[in-house]
């Protein structure tokens, strides 16, 4: 029997703290120990949260107290209230202060600012002093609520994950009996069979049919996968064409959306607070500032009060509102601005980032293939009429590339005809009788079938990641339509601006490397700033590679695929039309789409600390100094409370300038006439030459010279060893 796991959390009035609570979740048993101990992958269950849906109030529960007792203290005079009571309910208002303080001793052993601030509230609120520590706790309290409205969204959407490839499965037994079974009941070896729009809920191996799926969620193949018996099958896939019966190898947790689960969970959990700028700064003033009250205590021969009064120039007051209210000012602007930004501690680290790593599909292309070129072979034939006649032939497919030809089609305001004979050949194409003309439009495998000749096409660079769509009239091969996954508009200035900045841009996909440093030349990335062929499980083992090396990293990615990755990146991007995995996991979500506002954010997180450098400045500079005055002439609690709580309030406002931030354009990209990366055999064709003489002028040294006066557009080449790619010289040189 199916076990389940149901977690309770305690709700957010019970006194628990964040850190109490990771503390709680990190005394759970690791994934292995817990599977270990169920006996078996445990289903998918939901985890009750308890007050998961209730909204958050408007008025944090953690300020009321300090709020009260500040109007308390106002009110004390007027009402005749009792001075003695009113400074017993300051204590009670500041008892997170006097918490904080003592784990501060207990677990650093070491006095905090807390402990300077829990002083100086207790001293003055029993020397009868109110109106100062009511104040200065409502303000503290007041930042810290403001901070804890910027942690990270928890980003644990495995259950979901898993949760998606719950479906019921037509098993099939040895007689060809179906057995409707939820893909849970299903076991390795067992047989199913599954028909378009069918989502695969477990691995397997096809055993019969000829099929194409959907696999871009998974593996970032924008091109469908054809498949037929022999081919291996992952959960995730969707049929988009043919019937198929497969045998299952591997289900729930043993799939390989499993593993990408498991490398999430076993991603670090960061602190989810906002850098803590506050309590690096201000704690390194608690002593000095203990100490100079003491001065103060013996000049003033004994004088508690004003002793006191030095403990509040501590620099914690002002950094505890302004850092929190930069974080929020600026985290409303990127709202406005089409980021969404989860966390502080994400808008923090982007000032910081040293390597950016993109997936390809769907990131810095668009994700889906266009006809990005059409060229009519036999000039009696008119553009319009041929692709009048492959529209018509490709209309009513639900496969990409077809969509694309239709599509392109429509631009040229041909409205396709219905065919007299239709004929899908799954894998390869179509052939079909319309207007009386045989048509055939498809891959090379079709025209092969078919007896015709696959044609030499010209080399053009700006095509070589195209793939080609051959259309036959009437036996004969008329026109090649060359679909391909085009670049986002503004990917190639985006990489441009990092590379400016001196970071890092890296471009992973599971494209064959070819395709991938063709599509990355256009970028303007270089030759080792690409990763091709790259499954979900390498990306994440890239991204904590580079974070081994010290180097803070970005991950941007938009697919199911790039889940593990975006989990184990310092800052995770993704898309508002990412997968929702995707959306969930990353710390950011870029809701327009652009993927050049990743720029955006990091002029808003630069301008953000800039900022909150300044309020260093702002709070410092008065509290500092009227601790030094203070500790040889007197002054009393309030003139104290008006300069810590002035300067900030200064700050404060000095924060808010996020709200007036608006992203500079990025500069119009520099045009790049290099020619893609070739192999030797392509290169050979370009040089006019062999592939043999190319090999031996690389080993003579001698290549750069020779191959600039060979080469018909006088670009000189490189060899890569790593690539083992030829690349135009001035790329070369960028990587050396």
């Amino acid at each position: 029997m199916a076990q389940s796991l149901i977690i309770t959390l305690p709700p957010s009035n019970s006194g628990w703290s964040d850190d109490d609570v990771i503390r709680w979740m990190n005394s759970l048993p690791s994934d292995g120990e817990l599977v270990h101990q169920l006996n078996a992958c445990p289903p998918i269950q939901d985890v009750a949260l308890s007050g998961g849906n209730e909204e958050e109030p408007f008025v944090p529960s953690r300020i009321i107290l300090p709020v009260s007792s500040l109007a308390l203290a106002l009110l004390a005079g007027p009402l005749s209230l009792p001075p003695l009571g009113v400074a017993i309910f300051i204590l009670i208002a500041a008892r997170l202060s006097f918490r904080r303080a003592w784990e501060g001793l207990r677990d650093e052993r070491r006095i905090n600012v807390d402990a300077l601030d829990a002083l100086a509230v207790g001293i003055h609120s029993l020397e009868g002093f109110l109106i100062g520590p009511a104040l200065m706790i409502s303000m503290i309290e007041g930042g810290e609520a403001v901070r804890d409205a910027t942690q990270r969204i928890a980003h644990s959407a495995s259950s979901d994950l898993l949760a998606g490839l719950e479906a019921d499965v037509r098993r099939v037994d040895d007689a060809g009996n179906e057995t409707i079974v939820p893909s849970s009941e299903l076991k390795s070896d067992d047989r199913a069979i599954f028909y378009p729009g069918d989502s695969i809920p477990c691995d397997g191996i096809v055993e019969k049919g000829e099929v194409s799926f959907d696999v871009v969620k998974l593996t970032g193949e924008s091109v469908p996968r054809h498949a037929e018996a022999g081919d291996e099958v992952l959960a995730g896939f969707i049929l988009l064409e043919g019937t198929m019966i497969m045998r299952i190898t591997a289900v729930g947790c043993d799939t390989r959306i499993g593993q990408i689960t498991a490398l999430i969970d076993s991603a670090p959990v960061f602190d989810t607070r906002v850098g803590n700028v506050a309590a690096r700064v201000a704690n390194r003033f608690v002593l000095p500032t203990l100490a100079l009250a003491g001065v103060s205590l013996l000049l003033s021969a004994g004088n508690l009060a004003q002793a006191a009064s030095l403990l509040m120039f501590d620099l914690g007051t002002g950094l505890r509102v302004s850092v929190p209210t930069a974080i929020m000012a600026a985290l409303t602007r990127a709202g406005s601005q089409g980021l969404l930004i989860r966390s502080g501690r994400a808008l923090e680290l982007l000032d910081e980032i040293d390597v950016v790593v993109f997936d390809k599909t769907g990131t810095l292309t668009k994700g889906h293939p266009s006809v990005v070129h059409f060229d009519v072979l036999d000039p009696s034939f008119a553009p319009e009429t041929l692709m009048h006649l492959a529209a018509s032939a490709e209309q009513g497919l639900n496969h990409p590339i077809a969509e694309a030809v239709v599509q392109y089609a429509a631009l040229s305001e041909q409205h396709p005809a219905t065919p007299d004979a239709w004929d899908y050949k799954v894998g390869r194409g179509v052939s079909a009788v319309i207007d009386g003309h045989s048509v055939l439009i498809g891959n090379s495998r079709l025209l092969r079938e078919e007896g015709l000749t696959e044609p030499e096409l010209a080399i053009r660079p700006d095509l070589d990641t195209a793939t080609p769509v051959f259309l036959a009239v009437d036996g004969a091969i008329v026109g090649v339509f060359h679909a391909a996954d085009t670049l986002r508009p503004d990917s190639h200035a985006l990489v441009q601006e990092l590379h400016r900045r001196g970071i890092q841009a890296h471009m992973l996909t599971g494209d064959i490397a070819p395709v991938a440093h063709a599509v990355a030349a256009r970028l303007g990335l270089r030759p080792d700033e690409v990763h091709a062929e790259a499954l979900p499980d390498q990306k994440a083992e890239l991204v904590k590679a580079f974070k081994d090396q010290g180097k803070r990293v970005v991950f941007v990615g938009d697919g199911i695929n790039d889940s593990a990755a975006l989990a184990y990146a310092d800052v995770s991007v993704s898309f508002a039309s990412g997968s929702d995995l995707a959306r969930e996991t990353a710390d950011i979500v870029l809701t327009n789409d652009r993927v050049s506002d990743l720029i955006a954010a990091q002029d808003l997180s630069r301008l953000t600390f800039k900022l909150i450098r300044e309020n260093i400045g702002i709070v410092g500079v008065p509290n500092l100094t009227a601790l030094l005055i203070g500790t040889f002439f007197p002054l009393g609690p309030i003139t104290a409370v008006l300069i810590n709580n002035g300067s900030s309030l200064v700050a404060a406002g000095n924060a808010m300038r996020t709200l007036r931030f608006r992203p500079s354009p990025l500069p119009e990209p520099q045009s790049c006439d290099l020619p893609a990366p070739l192999r030797a055999s392509d290169l050979a064709k370009r040089l006019g030459t062999t592939h043999q003489r190319i090999s031996s002028m690389r080993r003579r040294g001698g290549l750069h010279s020779w191959s600039r006066l060979q080469d018909p557009d006088g670009h000189s080449w490189r060899y890569c060893e790593t690539t083992q790619i030829y690349h135009p010289l001035e790329i070369a040189e960028a990587v050396a």
